[in-house]
């Protein structure tokens, strides 16, 4: 008998083997640290969110995400036991090639080799699996609404003095995800540029914003509702008229856009599999924090990119983890079960997606 030594280690595993994704894309595989969140002083109103998950001094930072999670090299078979795959064994099942993420539950030596827990009797070589490190940007909510155009650098650039001109050699850089509020707008041709600072210009390219606004025709007065905007890249929570939270999202790319219009969370799922062969296949294991709103559209956590503020997803509103567990929890239907339908005595929270 195959000595095993079962170790259960949550969310604290180790790195194995090197991420490669499918079409050669390196945005595609979690970056291996933490993402820097920069101060969020510049944005007025802007609070750490109720249930924050940012680590903080003197308490235990929570997990970002429920498991640990992996990218899988494919193919890739599987087993009941690591036996089975010791003693060649037949496979449980063989992951094809594609773009392929496990939730990891265990970690498992036997025969001088490592393997890892996937689900229930099903093990995996950890020569398979490339372990991701969840993206930790966040959001802001608000104690106070803004009254000003607000958002986010999504590609980093150095600001310009004024406004079609090119930035002074020694500009400072400002990195992706720092908070900005937008104090003037001016067009140069075609071209519009913001003003985040005395003589700090920057393109429209290299932002995403939120315009604070009213809720559209169809919404009740004082509901909750969820804007998301698709040429900016952003969402917005609003309870009545009232802004409460905002933040970056990773809507559809060209190929596969998200749907436009106004709709109603129908479903609410703590996780959920994904998968589909839409441009390529996919297998996304334990999506978190999933709200549908249309068909098979939702809005959901992805832990397999950190490209928030661009467009990423087959179609899916892409969340950060941290953002993706508080629109989860504030959003309609109300309910602690895994899943969560929507009723006439409990509906979904409206959802308005525009360009």
């Amino acid at each position: 008998m195959v000595d095993l030594i079962l170790t259960f280690l949550g969310l604290i595993l180790p790195v194995v083997g090197r991420c490669i994704p499918p079409d050669g894309d390196p945005a595609f595989c979690p970056r291996p640290s933490a993402t820097r969140i920069p101060p969020r002083t510049s944005v007025s109103g802007a609070v750490d969110p109720p249930g924050s998950y940012r680590a903080r001094t003197g308490t235990q930072a929570q997990p970002l995400v429920p498991y640990a999670y992996a990218f899988v090299k494919a193919p890739a078979p599987t087993y009941r036991t690591p036996e089975d795959a010791l003693n060649g064994g037949s496979p449980r099942r063989v992951f094809p090639g594609g773009y392929v993420w496990v939730s990891v539950h265990g970690r498992v030596e036997a025969g001088g080799k490592v393997f890892y827990q996937i689900n229930k009797d099903e093990y995996m070589e950890a020569s398979y699996l490339a372990f991701g490190a969840p993206s930790s940007f966040q959001g802001m909510a608000f104690s106070t609404p803004p009254t000003r155009p607000f958002g986010w650098i999504v590609q980093a650039t150095q600001p310009s003095e004024e406004p079609g001109r090119a930035p002074p050699p020694k500009a400072p850089t400002l990195p992706r995800y720092t908070p900005i509020t937008v104090e003037e707008i001016r067009h140069v041709g075609e071209q519009k540029w913001y003003r985040i600072g005395p003589d700090q210009w920057v393109k429209e390219q290299a932002v995403g914003l939120v315009f604070p606004t009213r809720p559209p025709a169809g919404i009740p007065p004082g509901a909750k509702w969820i804007e998301v905007n698709l040429y900016e890249q952003t969402l917005a929570a609003y309870e009545g008229d009232r802004l409460v939270y905002a933040t970056l999202i990773s809507s559809g790319r060209a190929r596969t856009p998200t749907v436009t219009g106004l709709f109603r969370i129908q479903v609410k799922a703590r996780t959920t599999l994904m998968d589909g062969d839409i441009f390529g296949y996919y297998y996304l294991e334990d999506v978190p924090w999933t709200m549908f709103f249309y068909q098979g559209y939702a809005l959901h956590g992805a832990y397999w990119h950190d490209r928030f503020g661009l467009p990423q997803s087959r179609g899916c509103v892409n969340l950060a983890p941290i953002d993706a567990r508080w629109l989860f929890e504030w959003a309609e239907p109300y309910g602690d079960a895994h899943f969560v339908r929507a009723t006439p005595d409990n509906p979904g929270t409206w959802v308005w997606v525009h360009q």
